[in-house]
């Protein structure tokens, strides 16, 4: 049975090969529009921004229907999981109730990017996280700890968009570029921001790297615990994040405040420098005890 790409329907490993190794000759705004609504259908929830040719999903729950102790869809688990049976003994394991692997949730996103020029190749990247019982944010899985159906899940996307433009496809000449993930990101020299003290522009740089990276987890312990994130009153750090890895875009915003260069504010750092501009996100880093940390990340209305 084809579970692992029952996204793109049953596939042979000839045509996962294909979709690895074409590109498309064929106007960038047909490949690109094919990607999008391809990648929209199954996963709904996503950003695109088609000036450098980029899709990125939010994450999306990964439903289980071959183990009973992890099936999202069996009432049982779905009932232990909102809180039914949460005193379930070791005898009620044994009778088949699910374990505490019932409760963890596993959650896919996906990068998508339109490449080069004429003949377009499609590159698709897939990531997966992990939400433990207690625990505040999803981690993401790495390396060894990258997760068995990602690679499956991953080549149904790839089909699913081969499929809808292979009469433009052709061979490609040579190796697609290196995966993200298989790489390491050159570090940013904080060195770079020189218009802000040199605690911020640590900060600053770490931040760029992590976002680089798309380690969200990792940009948690960089924020203040009443980190401001709404213009309309909304505060604090774990909903922030909880708020932002809904929407990718977020991530993308505060990377491109970054971009815009960096300024002091009396004690502050932020990012664009000077006054916040309508329409725009503006990121502020502050002291707080023995280092700084993102105290801000609004955008003005």
């Amino acid at each position: 049975m084809c579970i692992a790409l029952a996204l793109a329907g049953c596939s042979n490993k000839k045509e996962i090969n294909y979709a690895r190794h074409s590109v498309y000759d064929a106007d960038f705004a047909v490949v690109y529009n094919a990607a999008l609504d391809v990648t929209r259908n199954l996963y709904p929830n996503m950003n695109d921004n088609p000036g450098p040719g980029t899709i990125a999903t939010a994450w999306h729950e990964v439903l289980f229907n071959n183990d009973a102790d992890t099936d999202m869809v069996n009432q049982t688990t779905l009932a232990n999981a909102q809180g039914v049976n949460a005193m379930a003994t070791p005898g009620a394991v044994g009778a088949g109730v699910p374990t505490r692997l019932a409760y963890k949730r596993y959650y896919i996103r996906f990068d998508v990017k339109v490449l080069g020029g004429r003949p377009w190749r499609v590159k698709v990247v897939g990531h997966a996280s992990e939400w433990d019982p207690g625990a505040a944010l999803p981690v993401e899985l790495h390396g060894m700890a990258r997760p068995h159906w990602l690679q499956g899940r991953t080549e149904a996307l790839e089909v699913a968009i081969y499929r809808r433009v292979k009469q433009f496809a052709k061979p490609a000449k040579e190796e697609a570029p290196a995966d993200p993930n298989e790489v390491d990101i050159v570090k940013t020299d904080p060195a770079s921001f020189k218009a802000v003290p040199p605690g911020a522009a640590k900060l600053l740089a770490d931040i760029k790297d992590v976002l680089a990276k798309r380690d969200y987890p990792s940009l948690r312990d960089q924020l203040a615990d009443d980190i401001v994130w709404s213009l309309g009153g909304g505060t604090g750090a774990d909903v922030a994040m909880a708020t932002w890895q809904a929407d990718p875009g977020a991530f993308d915003a505060m990377a491109g405040a970054i971009a815009a260069g960096c300024g002091t504010d009396g004690t502050k750092a932020v990012c664009p420098a000077g006054p916040p501009k309508t329409g725009t996100y503006q990121i502020t880093v502050e002291p707080r005890g023995d280092g700084w940390k993102v105290t801000s990340f609004v955008r003005a209305e």
